[in-house]
């Protein structure tokens, strides 16, 4: 570890934790330390962190505490993960109806709002405090750590927060990121970034998978020949073509990440390819439709426990995604976190402009999920130079932010694009069962 990083590691961020109340450097200790637990010092750590989460929903959200009193319960019920089948599975509706007084409760922080798109397209708000935040970014900061990055090492991020605030871009300086644009995937813009990971002699990139992927092809295409030492990434499903052509042109393994925007990291890549569960943060249980566990290595509905409270709990919360279990299962690396053996489910399609910009499912959830009149939308590309966005608004006055959503849409990469809103009732879900983001129908 250089002196800059051991610096950083030890008195930047911890002050900035002080600071800001997030206590993500003694997390991240905490959690370098306990990732090597035996599997059963793991069980108790989370069964005793679930007893403390189910005493805390109980006493503090009347929405959990109405569940316990209209099944009769007692939170000294609910002992172990074994348990929680004993309260019933909730979903973003049920969550949604009742916020904020029914499921918030006061940490002594300030809180946020944190909304999000999730996987199924439908907006849906969630309280956060620093504290909550400093779970989780520990939890991504180890998953980081898992692909030889050190803190304070230089490194390439492609995202969405295209306006830099003075926190975020503190934190780009100091912790070496050079921050660039996933909204722009045009063959220009990733000459650009090219020439940036060269210039800098960046090592490490992070970032969605198809932002990434476009990345590589265009490395590819121009015979851009440098080794990087990792590639991170997160938010859209990591295709095998995807990875095979990254680690191809890029000559480094990918670490894919799996988190939800609603506060928590469930799973992460070691260096030996496998997804661990970030176990002492959530609990992941596999259900079929009607809420019952589905067999190890088949398809299962995700359902999440947070095992941190933070000012808005979450307890048996379906995410929305489809996994796979291979909690049995051992891994070389020493590790006995349990292993997921795959997200299924989520979807990366992409809408391509005429110039050849490709807009990502990150760059109109990246929008539109700001817009509170919206509760669900979907993108159909049936022309090349023509989409059609359909919304699903919240409210009976939407004609003023019709002109908006096109505005923002062609301010941040659809310009080329000829835009058509649509209001409609719902979105229709897919054969298998699931919302698509983006259709594309035009005739190949």
């Amino acid at each position: 570890m250089t002196i800059k990083s051991k610096a950083i590691r030890n008195l930047v961020l911890p002050a900035g934790d002080l600071l800001f109340g997030q206590r993500m450097m003694s997390r991240l200790k905490f959690l370098e330390k306990a990732q090597f637990l035996s599997q059963q010092e793991l069980n108790n750590c989370q069964d005793k962190s679930l007893r403390s989460l189910i005493q805390i929903a109980c006493d503090e959200v009347p929405f959990y505490r109405d569940v316990m009193l209209q099944r009769g319960m007692l939170p000294s019920e609910i002992l172990s993960t074994g348990d929680l089948s004993k309260l019933p599975v909730v979903t973003k509706n049920m969550l949604s109806d009742a916020y904020p007084e029914g499921v918030t409760r006061k940490t002594g922080q300030k809180t946020y709002e944190s909304r999000t798109s999730g996987s199924t397209g439908k907006n849906f708000v969630v309280l956060e405090d620093a504290e909550t935040a400093g779970w989780y970014r520990a939890s991504f900061m180890l998953a980081l750590e898992w692909s030889g990055w050190q803190i304070g090492e230089p490194h390439l991020q492609t995202g969405m927060t295209l306006t830099r605030s003075f926190d975020r871009r503190l934190k780009d300086k100091l912790l070496g990121c050079h921050y660039v644009s996933a909204y722009q995937l045009d063959d220009a813009h990733l000459d650009t970034i090219l020439h940036t990971i060269e210039d800098k002699q960046l090592q490490y990139a992070w970032g969605y998978p198809g932002s990434i992927y476009h990345l590589a092809k265009r490395a590819k295409e121009v015979g851009w020949n440098r080794p990087l030492k990792a590639v991170s990434t997160w938010g859209d499903s990591l295709y095998p073509a995807y990875r095979a052509l990254i680690e191809q042109v890029f000559q480094c393994q990918v670490f894919d990440t799996y988190g939800c925007a609603e506060g928590f990291q469930v799973a992460a890549q070691c260096e030996y390819g496998n997804y661990h569960i970030h176990a002492l943060d959530v609990i992941v249980e596999y259900l079929d439709d009607d809420d019952q566990p589905v067999p190890e290595g088949e398809v299962g509905n995700l359902v999440i426990t947070r095992l941190h409270s933070g000012p808005m709990p979450l307890i048996r919360y379906k995410v929305g995604d489809l996994g796979i279990s291979a909690a049995s299962k051992a891994c070389p690396c020493g590790r006995e976190l349990p292993l997921l053996d795959s997200i299924q489910g989520r979807n990366a399609d992409m809408v391509t402009t005429p110039s050849g910009n490709r807009l990502i499912v990150h760059y109109f959830t990246g929008i539109l999920e700001h817009f509170m009149e919206i509760d669900a939308f979907q993108v159909e590309q049936d022309r090349p130079d023509h989409i059609i966005v359909r919304i699903v608004p919240n409210t009976e006055n939407v004609s003023t932010i019709k002109q908006k959503i096109i505005q923002a849409l062609k301010e941040k990469g659809a310009r080329e694009l000829e835009v058509d809103l649509e209001v409609v009732r719902s979105i229709p879900l897919s054969p298998a069962g699931k919302h698509k983001f983006i259709l594309n129908t035009i005739d190949k």
